[in-house]
């Protein structure tokens, strides 16, 4: 169902958004990956040999989301897995201007791409953000996060409204391994480390993968009666 359609993926360049980017393009769609990073951009590129190509775009800047969007024109589906870094820490002993750095990236970053992408959807298209795992199932030390990914997910339920008929969807996806954690060890002990201690304890017995995400992103987008909604992608975390 994505044959031919323009696909904006916005954050394409590493992890979840390389995976999409990959199944999007072997279903036959063109994509633009957009990335903060030119060397994480030209990187991504190399991996592939046709419909796909790579803009630069800062989620923190709306002159430079403005600017992506007015270059790409009318768009079939957008995508956002931007995310940024967070020290843990209590509320009680947080620094302010650290806790407020994932909204500037995580939730305005993607307000930015809701705002500019939206006037420029297809009639059939839809927008999807990435929310967390801890918007459900919250962690001490990790109050921000959890707070960044609840509101996302607020967002994607007023923008299927405002949007509509396009849609408007948020994949919320629980540990995916894009090879950050424990990335120092070893293949073989690396991936029973990770087992056991992200892994073990879920219902699929085993630890989730870009590809696993990515195909949440994708049905999102290929299901034209699924709108304003969050999807976890969990290994069935939330039950446990």
């Amino acid at each position: 169902m994505l044959f031919d359609q323009k696909i904006a993926i916005i954050g394409g360049s590493s992890g979840i958004g390389f995976a999409l980017a990959q199944t999007a393009a072997d279903a036959g769609a063109d994509v633009i990956i957009g990335s903060s990073s030119q060397a994480k951009l030209e990187g991504a590129l190399a991996g592939f040999k046709e419909r796909v190509e790579g803009r630069l775009i800062d989620v923190t800047n709306e002159e430079s989301v403005s600017e992506f969007f007015a270059k790409i024109g009318e768009v079939d589906h957008v995508a956002v897995t931007v995310g940024a870094s967070y020290e843990p820490a209590l509320v009680v002993n947080s620094d302010l201007s650290e806790s407020q750095n994932p909204f500037l990236f995580k939730y305005w970053g993607q307000f930015l791409v809701a705002k500019h992408a939206g006037p420029r959807l297809t009639v059939g298209g839809s927008i999807t953000l990435t929310s967390g795992i801890l918007s459900q199932s919250p962690a001490k030390k990790l109050a921000v996060q959890a707070s960044v990914n609840a509101a996302v997910e607020a967002l994607g339920r007023t923008l299927a409204v405002e949007l509509a008929p396009r849609r408007a969807n948020v994949v919320c996806p629980g540990f995916i391994d894009t090879g950050k954690l424990l990335a120092e060890v070893a293949p073989p002990q690396r991936a029973a480390q990770l087992l056991e201690l992200k892994g073990s304890h879920l219902p699929v017995q085993r630890v989730g993968q870009p590809k696993d995400a990515a195909a949440a992103y994708i049905f999102c987008m290929e299901n034209p009666y699924v709108t304003g909604q969050v999807l976890f992608v969990d290994g069935g975390s939330l039950l446990t």
